[in-house]
């Protein structure tokens, strides 16, 4: 079992963390030593976040992904596909933005390991998101999952 520390409002995993290689979006991906988020636009109205794998996900980067976010999206919803592999720890305040983020349409979250699993359903005694949540460690059934409910609301959308 990985064992869990609770300290200055951050959640800390004790264990080794698996990195991604740069063809899966790790290592060199990121453009700094400092930078801890990537958002990009994977089309189909889906943004990818990706958290630095071994990085410590704090207040700042949760503002700066709500910054980004907001730019990419023009404030408008969309859906997110949230990459936590191999993370090492996600603060309270970051965690605030993606339960609080009321544009946001539906997470996939992505991990692959059961301490990816233990961030991602992670809240800190948070409310969970107002939107359909769902954890993956298959990176094609995440975007299927978020294209089909995409789908589905589009059609409410004209409706209403």
């Amino acid at each position: 079992m990985t064992p869990l520390v609770q300290s200055e409002g951050e959640l800390h995993l004790h264990a080794e963390v698996n990195t991604v290689s740069d063809a899966d979006g790790g290592g060199a991906w990121f453009s700094s030593e400092h930078e801890n988020v990537r958002l990009e636009d994977a089309g189909e109205g889906i943004l990818r976040i990706t958290l630095r794998p071994g990085g410590r996900i704090t207040a700042e980067d949760g503002a700066l992904v709500r910054e980004r976010y907001l730019a990419l999206t023009g404030g408008k919803g969309a859906a997110v596909l949230l990459q936590v592999i191999g993370v090492e720890s996600v603060s309270r305040d970051a965690v605030r933005f993606f339960s609080e983020a009321v544009t946001i349409t539906a997470f996939a979250i992505l991990g692959s390991t059961p301490v990816d699993r233990v961030i991602a359903h992670g809240r800190h005694g948070l409310p969970a998101p107002q939107c359909p949540t769902r954890y993956f460690s298959d990176e094609q059934d995440a975007l299927g999952w978020l294209r089909a409910l995409r789908a589905k609301r589009i059609p409410e959308l004209l409706e209403g």
